[in-house]
This record gives C-alpha cells, sequence and structure tokens, in this order.
C-alpha cells in the first residue's frame, strides 16, 4: 500500500458512522454470517433428501423392471427385453445402464453397446434375498450414480441412476433460495437500520436545531421529533420527553423574558412616578385648598365646578401613579409581603363588599360558588386581595346590563384554583394574546391604565402559581388563578 494512501484508510475507519450505518453493518454481518451456516446447512438437507429421492425411486423401478424382465428372460425374448429396456430407459432418462443377468451372474442382456465396463463388473452386492433391492453409492466414467441390484425367480437385474439430474436441482434451488434469500435479508437489514435509526436521528436533529436557534437568535424553539410513527417504545419515550424539556425550557424562557420585561418597565414605571409624583401632590394641595374656599363660597360659581374638575383630575391621577408604584415594586419584587394562612371566602367577601357600589351600578348579579372545606391558603393576603379585586373591576367592566360575575373556588388537595367569569364581550384572539402586557387595554382612555392582569400575574408568581385566561367574543371571559396550597414563604 502506498504511503499516502495509508493515512486516508485509517482516517475513513476511524472518522465516527451513523447511527443507521453502524446498525447495517452489524446487520449484514450477522446476515453473512447466518448465510455461511445456513448455507452449509441448507446444502446437506438439500443433498440428503436428493439422496433419498432417487435411491428410493431407484429401489422402486428397479424391482418394476425385474418382475417384467422375468419371462422376457425365461422365453428368451431378447427382442422384446430390448425393447422393454429402451422404453424404460426413455421415460426415466436418469437410468444410465441396465444388466439383465442369469441367476449365477451370466450376462443375458447389456443396455452398453460395446460391452459392461470393467469398473461396473468389479462392483459386488451382497446376497439379497428373492424381492429385495440393495443399492450401492458408486462412481462410473466420471459420474455419481446408484447401482441397483434386484432378485426375482433366478433373474438379476442390475440398473444405474444418476445423480446428477438430483444435483442439478439441488444446485438451482439452492442459488435461488441464497439469491432470493440474500436479496430479502439485505432489503430487511436497511429497512430494520432505518426502522431503528430514523427517531434517534430525529431527535438528535431537533436538539441540534433548538442549540443552533439558541445561539443565533437566543430564542429555544424546538420541532417535536418524529418518533411516534416510527420509533420503538424506548425511542418514544425519550421523543416525547425531550419534547416535554424543550416545551418547559420554552416556558421558562417566556417567562424569564418577561420577568426582565417587567423588571425593566417597572423601573421606569417607578422613575415616572417618582417624576409625577411631585408636580401631582402641589396639585392636589393646591386644589384641597381650593375646595375648602369654595365650601367658604369666597369663589365665584364657575370657579366652584372647575375646582371640582381639578379635584376629580387630581384624584384619578394619584390613583394611575398609585398604580404605577404597585406595578413597579410587584414586578421588581421589592413589594412587602406578609404570608400567613388566610380564609380565601372571607377575603371574596370583603373584597366584593368594597366594590358592591359598583356591583350596583353596573346592575350586574354576583354569583359566589365555593365548597365548605376549602382549607387556608398560605399567601400574602394583601397580595392576594388586589388580584381579587383586579379581576372583579375587569370583570364588570366588561359586562353588559344584566349580566352575571361568577366567582368560583375549588381544591383538589394540592392547588386551590379561584376563577372569576364574565359573560361580557370577551376577546378575540390577538386581544387575548396581548392581555397580559403591561399599559395594554381596551378601555376607554382615562378609564383603565393597563395594569391589572400585569399586577395580578406577578402577584401570583411570587406565590408559585399560575394565571390562565380564556376568552371569546360575545362570549365572556374567564380568569382562572391557581395557587399551591402549602407553600411556603
Amino acid at each position: 500500500m502506498k504511503a499516502g494512501l495509508r493515512p486516508r484508510v485509517a482516517q475513513f475507519f476511524a472518522r465516527p458512522l451513523r447511527l443507521r450505518t453502524r446498525i447495517a453493518l452489524s446487520f449484514i454481518a450477522v446476515l453473512a454470517l447466518w448465510t455461511i451456516v445456513g448455507a452449509a446447512s441448507l446444502q446437506y438437507v438439500l443433498s440428503q433428501t436428493a439422496h433419498r429421492f432417487v435411491r428410493e425411486r431407484g429401489v422402486e423401478t428397479t424391482r418394476a423392471l425385474t418382475v417384467e424382465c422375468v419371462p422376457l428372460v425365461y422365453y428368451e425374448d431378447l427382442t422384446g427385453l430390448a425393447r422393454l429396456l429402451e422404453k424404460q430407459m426413455r421415460s426415466v432418462p436418469d437410468i444410465r445402464y441396465v444388466l439383465v443377468l442369469g441367476d449365477t451372474g451370466n450376462l443375458i442382456y447389456s443396455t452398453f453397446p460395446r460391452g459392461v465396463p470393467a469398473d461396473l463388473l468389479a462392483v459386488h452386492h451382497p446376497e439379497t434375498a428373492v424381492g429385495e433391492v440393495s443399492s450401492l453409492l458408486i462412481r462410473a466414467d466420471g459420474e455419481l450414480m446408484y447401482d441397483y441390484l434386484a432378485r426375482e425367480r433366478g433373474v438379476r437385474v442390475r440398473l444405474g441412476l444418476s445423480l446428477a439430474p438430483a444435483q442439478r436441482l439441488i444446485h438451482e434451488t439452492f442459488n435461488a433460495v441464497l439469491r432470493w434469500g440474500g436479496a430479502i435479508g439485505l432489503a430487511a437489514v436497511f429497512g430494520i437500520a432505518f426502522y431503528i435509526s430514523r427517531p434517534v436521528e430525529s431527535l438528535s436533529q431537533a436538539i441540534e436545531k433548538a442549540v443552533v436557534l439558541d445561539r443565533r437568535t437566543g430564542e429555544v424553539q424546538s420541532e417535536e421529533p418524529a418518533a411516534h410513527s416510527w420509533g420503538t417504545v424506548e425511542t418514544t419515550a425519550i421523543a416525547d420527553r425531550f419534547q416535554q424539556l424543550m416545551e418547559r425550557l420554552e416556558e421558562r424562557t417566556r417567562q424569564l423574558d418577561a420577568s426582565k420585561k417587567l423588571a425593566y418597565l417597572g423601573e421606569i414605571s417607578t422613575s415616572i412616578a417618582h417624576e409625577v409624583n411631585n408636580p401631582l401632590g402641589v396639585i392636589v394641595m393646591n386644589a384641597g385648598f381650593l375646595a375648602k374656599r369654595a365650601q367658604r363660597g369666597e369663589l365665584p360659581p364657575d370657579a366652584v365646578i372647575e375646582v371640582e374638575r381639578l379635584s376629580a383630575a387630581a384624584a384619578r391621577s394619584t390613583r394611575a401613579v398609585q398604580k404605577l408604584l404597585d406595578f413597579a415594586r410587584y414586578s421588581t419584587g421589592r413589594a412587602p409581603a406578609a404570608y400567613e394562612p388566610v380564609d380565601v371566602r372571607r377575603l371574596i367577601e370583603e373584597t366584593t363588599a368594597l366594590l358592591q357600589d359598583r356591583i350596583v351600578g353596573a346592575r350586574c348579579r354576583l354569583e359566589i360558588d365555593s365548597a365548605d372545606d376549602i382549607p387556608l391558603l398560605y399567601c400574602d393576603e394583601q397580595g392576594l386581595h388586589q388580584v381579587l379585586f383586579n379581576l372583579l373591576t375587569n370583570a364588570l367592566d366588561a359586562s353588559s346590563e344584566g349580566g352575571v360575575v361568577r366567582i368560583s373556588v375549588v381544591w383538589d388537595g394540592h392547588i386551590l384554583a379561584l376563577e372569576v367569569t364574565d359573560e361580557g364581550v370577551g376577546m378575540d384572539p390577538d386581544t387575548l394574546e396581548k392581555a397580559r402586557e403591561p399599559f395594554f387595554t381596551t378601555k376607554n382612555p382615562g378609564q383603565g391604565t393597563g395594569l391589572g392582569l400585569a399586577i395580578s400575574e406577578s402577584i401570583v408568581r411570587r406565590h408559585g402559581g399560575r394565571m390562565h385566561i380564556k376568552s371569546a367574543v360575545g362570549r365572556g371571559t374567564s380568569v382562572r388563578v391557581e395557587i399551591p396550597i402549602e407553600r411556603q414563604a
């Protein structure tokens, strides 16, 4: 081997092979070994079968021919004997010769026109009883054959039956089995290799794709590996587990991105609130001073109306700034929290009592569905109160006159679920997707800050819970809050 070729060959065999190639090579090696052993076994079985078939056929043919030769020999009808033997050899092409002998072994008739070969005369059969046939495996004229001898009433008949046709049949059968078996075996090898490696390769490609996207875009995305229709139980389980891990990773990534975004918005909101709070405090103080003067009658009637408008606007601005501060505290994790056992049903009663005027003003009916065995919830009571207050406020704002706002509380032994449902206008998919975003609102200007759901979700996450929103246009909205019952602070 040339010096420059050796490193290339070594490099070729040293490089890692694909799983499908490894499986195929392994099965090909097993198939080759099986072919060698199977071919030898098959050839032996076919050979034994052919010998048994030729031997049994020769015995029957020799016995029948001997019976037919007896009367012809008895009447010395050599012409009839020649016709009989010629007919027999035409009907059975495997017969190579026939010798008709007397009881003492003298030759009466032979199908050899130039005399019986010496090697056949040298063959001696053991003595057999009348009606029995003996057989010997011999080689004559370079051909393997069976030599039969039968005795019947003073007549002996020797018949040579060749094995060549049977051997040709064995050879053809063996080659056909080898060809078709090899083709089917190779097809099965590649099919099995494809079947086994397909889900693993799909899983590997999905992992590689997820890693590439993570490095390039900073987002974790994955495609579900195609293992369900091709894989085994094990590979399907691996693919399912991988998909679950990727979904959890994507969810954690989204939560992390949302947390970073909320924290950033919280910092901005804090700055804005502080910048607005100082001049707003001056406006509120002066509005209060003017309101007192108006009460004493020191201002004209037109000025009194303007003072009332100023006071109302200042109050709205104060509430908006407070919302910003609340959002900033909860989004950055700086909001104080006092975790303690809380009776959720009592909390619902207190919150609905605060909103009683709004419930009456909206002309809605409030329904509360709560089981009697709801345990105490270990939580921040003030935070959970704000969540319920925000959800009820949104439900009342979305409800039309005569609508129903329903509060339901259930628990399954581990999770307490608090759900607020309304029969209002609902949201389309695009609006529902943006509903959790800070400062997004569908209310008219001045009626909402768009921070209620964002603050509520931040509080729920601090409790280790989740918030789910379902909505359909014209069918209302349902917000479900799930919090672990026994979460420690």
